[in-house]
């Protein structure tokens, strides 16, 4: 009899959950989601009905909290802490490899490496351009270096090494060296060369849209490009972003 009983109890346990599910299945089957309704009338419409929902609900909360900080300003209350938002930014661990502001170590060392006078502006800056096969005709992504960077002369590769051009770089006081690499007639990773020790970085192409691939394009100005390098916090993007991109432009 015992055993029959718990099987009872367990089967209208099993009857309750089913029927709790089978309710929170009706109540997901009742909201349609817009992109599942094929007609193009009733799914703009369902939208429009959705977002304005969204919206009296966010006044709603809006309300709410006015009120609750101004009960307690009357009442001689501190309101209530204001939210903030989650981002990237405040959300992101701790990195050992950052380096702050006022890292000494840091600054005797850019005293001390080979890019010290072009971070003081000592010097002008000369930039060399060229392609990575021989006899390759320059694409129409050297043509937009050329704009963009100040100062910047394309040699044309033909049959000399690449070491041969290194040294004329060097002779004649060039900073750096730009050797733009292609497949298949596109340009998928230049190579900037710094003078006359290092350092090297190579670089990759992604989804590259030239000027003239743009509608109604404008034509490029004397102005000098301005280089956004934020984040660049570690010892790496230091050397990557204050020596290397900054020797370019």
């Amino acid at each position: 009899m015992g055993g029959k009983r718990k099987k009872i109890e367990n089967e209208e346990m099993e009857g309750d959950n089913g029927s709790k599910n089978s309710n929170k299945k009706m109540k997901e089957k009742s909201v349609i989601l817009p992109s599942f309704i094929k007609n193009k009338e009733k799914r703009s419409a369902v939208h429009a009905k959705l977002k304005h929902q969204k919206k009296l609900e966010k006044r709603k909360k809006l309300k709410t909290r006015d009120a609750t900080k101004k009960r307690a300003l009357e009442l001689g209350e501190e309101p209530p802490p204001k939210q903030i938002p989650r981002t990237i930014e405040n959300t992101r661990e701790a990195d050992e490899t950052v380096c702050m502001p006022d890292d000494e170590e840091l600054f005797a060392g850019n005293d001390a490496d080979e890019f010290r006078s072009i971070l003081k502006r000592d010097c002008t800056r000369q930039i060399l351009i060229t392609t990575y096969r021989f006899h390759s005709t320059g694409p129409a992504f050297i043509s937009e270096l050329l704009s963009m960077i100040a100062n910047a002369h394309y040699c044309k590769r033909g049959t000399y090494d690449l070491k041969k051009i290194v040294e004329y770089a060097s002779k004649k006081e060039f900073v750096s060296i730009i050797v733009v690499h292609t497949n298949r007639r596109e340009p998928d990773a230049p190579l900037v060369i710094g003078l006359p020790d290092g350092p090297t970085a190579h670089f990759k192409l992604l989804s590259l849209v030239l000027r003239r691939d743009i509608k109604n394009h404008g034509n490029p100005t004397s102005h000098k490009p301005e280089l956004v390098l934020k984040n660049f916090m570690n010892r790496l993007g230091i050397v990557l972003g204050g020596c290397v991109l900054f020797s370019i432009f």
